[in-house]
């Protein structure tokens, strides 16, 4: 494994989400989605959400391949996707997964002028793991 592996999830979520019917509209299986009153396991309650990684989860060398298959595989239900902004919320879900302090993503300007169209947030989230080698 390299120092740094990503992990992209497009996600939709809030209160009046019911996953399946999103499933239906989109035509796509979701890799995970919660219904409401769903319990988690510290015992709060799961808000709805639905969450499309594409065909099978996996995990990518570069960030910005891993953003780019999705948006490629979404985009042509961007306007669908953008109604349901309207009573929920929109967010790329990205695993930084590294286990050396240095380098990280790096996104070009076409990708970030996509991914401003698309309209989502875009949410980064850092995981630290010693390396297979044991460093």
């Amino acid at each position: 494994m390299g120092s740094h592996k990503y992990t992209v999830e497009f996600r939709i979520y809030g209160e009046s989400l019911d996953p399946d019917s999103l499933t239906a509209s989109l035509g796509l299986q979701p890799c995970r989605f919660h219904k409401r009153g769903e319990i988690r396991a510290d015992g709060r309650v799961f808000e709805p959400m639905w969450a499309y990684c594409g065909p099978e989860e996996r995990d990518w060398d570069s960030l910005e391949e891993g953003i780019d298959y999705l948006l490629v595989e979404l985009w042509p239900r961007r306007d669908l996707i953008g109604k349901y902004r309207e009573t929920c919320s929109t967010i790329w879900w990205c695993g930084h997964f590294q286990s050396a302090f240095d380098g990280g993503p790096l996104l070009s300007p076409d990708l970030l002028r996509r991914l401003g169209e698309f309209g989502a947030e875009l949410f980064v989230d850092n995981y630290f793991s010693k390396s297979e080698d044991g460093e």
